[in-house]
């Protein structure tokens, strides 16, 4: 917690004076050797925890860079053909689902090709209903994401027979003939930086002495494997952070921040909040203040527009953006490549971009590329544009 020094008047005797001064130097000293919500300064540290801090100032360095290219890195050798409908399925109603059809239609645009966008509620009843419509409308392909491939698999088989390529982000499911995924990204095994970004600005900004609290919405697998990512990586460090998980139901997503409040109250020694996605966060910086709990921090991942304006705020901390145009357009050209009879390429992680007060992006309605010439980078990979 922030230290406050409180005024001194002047002794008329030079030895008050002087223990006044003293007293300053000493408290003074003491502050200027701790950040964040710790209590006591890196040098009273174990060895195990002084080195997590040292790795996680160096990993928060290095990603708060905006990256400047695209990990695509293989360009389509034939034409992809123009005139094709590609049809995305919304993971459901949040701020990050929602906004994804609208990227994925830009980047088919620029094939010149036909986006059909199925939004629903994010239930597994809707999620099949826009898997069979998909079914009977035979598109070029299907794109989604955090969908269960067990929901849709009855409907693998007439995909297939379709010809309709499937394609996916943000999934447990590996792309293969088990599965009948053609392309995945943003997989397991991709995004471990994400939670391991959180846990270390949690240590680096607490000093290593930060307990927190990770927020889940479980009905999205991948997501609790980030709980995973965020549990492992706190444990490198910070050894000796403690950290505590509350699971969030699909359906009460709007009584989310009640339910956040609710267990701080109840455990006041955590002074983090960390979303494994922004959309439980909505609304949490108000319903912290009106609880009275000024030393909670949030730290996000998925940044939405109003999560921007957190950060410019300083009502958030921090937060991983999610690469949704690099994602997204990574998974066109997938669709691109099987489109042009070429190999498709596996996937590679997208970039990683770590947003603070200091470095977040100018506040938008919509999202946001990590990089920021992305659109011309995808084009010289597909043969279009200028």
């Amino acid at each position: 917690m922030p230290r406050v020094l409180g005024s001194r008047r002047l002794a008329a005797r030079s030895v008050v004076l002087l223990v006044a001064v003293a007293v300053s130097l000493i408290v003074a000293a003491c502050g200027s050797s701790s950040s964040g919500n710790g209590s006591s300064s890196s040098g009273g540290l174990s060895a195990a925890d002084k080195a997590g801090l040292t790795k996680a100032e160096a990993l928060l360095t290095k990603y708060e860079q905006r990256p400047t290219q695209i990990t695509s890195t293989v360009k389509i050798s034939k034409p992809v053909p123009k005139g094709k409908t590609m049809y995305w399925i919304a993971c459901g109603a949040t701020p990050e689902c929602t906004q994804e059809g609208a990227i994925a239609t830009q980047a088919g645009d620029v094939l010149g090709w036909k986006t059909v966008v199925l939004n629903n509620d994010g239930s597994t009843q809707q999620w099949k209903s826009d898997f069979n419509q998909v079914v009977h409308a035979k598109p070029a392909a299907v794109l989604y994401t955090a969908i269960p491939q067990a929901l849709f698999a009855s409907e693998v088989p007439a995909l297939k027979q379709n010809g309709t390529f499937i394609d996916a982000c943000c999934i447990t499911d590996l792309p293969g003939a088990t599965t009948g995924i053609g392309y995945a990204i943003d997989v397991p095994s991709q995004v471990g930086p994400v939670g391991g970004a959180q846990a270390a600005f949690v240590a680096a900004d607490s000093k290593d002495t930060g307990d927190s609290l990770i927020v889940n919405l479980p009905a999205y697998q991948i997501l609790s494997t980030a709980v995973t990512d965020y549990k492992s990586a706190e444990k490198s460090y910070c050894p000796t952070c403690k950290v505590s998980e509350l699971d969030i139901a699909l359906a009460n997503i709007a009584n989310a921040t009640t339910t956040i409040t609710s267990y701080l109250r109840a455990h006041p020694q955590i002074h983090y909040v960390v979303a494994t996605t922004d959309g439980l966060t909505i609304g949490l910086p108000a319903a912290l203040k009106a609880a009275g709990l000024r030393d909670v921090k949030i730290v996000g991942q998925g940044a939405t527009p109003t999560n921007i304006q957190y950060l410019h705020s300083g009502q958030e901390a921090f937060d991983v953006a999610f690469p949704y145009y690099e994602a997204l357009w990574s998974m066109v050209t997938a669709a691109a490549q099987n489109a042009a009879g070429v190999a498709v390429t596996p996937s590679t992680a997208p970039p990683l971009w770590l947003l603070t007060p200091q470095n977040a992006p100018p506040t938008t309605n919509s999202a946001f590329p990590v990089v920021s010439d992305y659109k011309s980078q995808y084009e010289a990979l597909w043969g279009v544009g200028g």
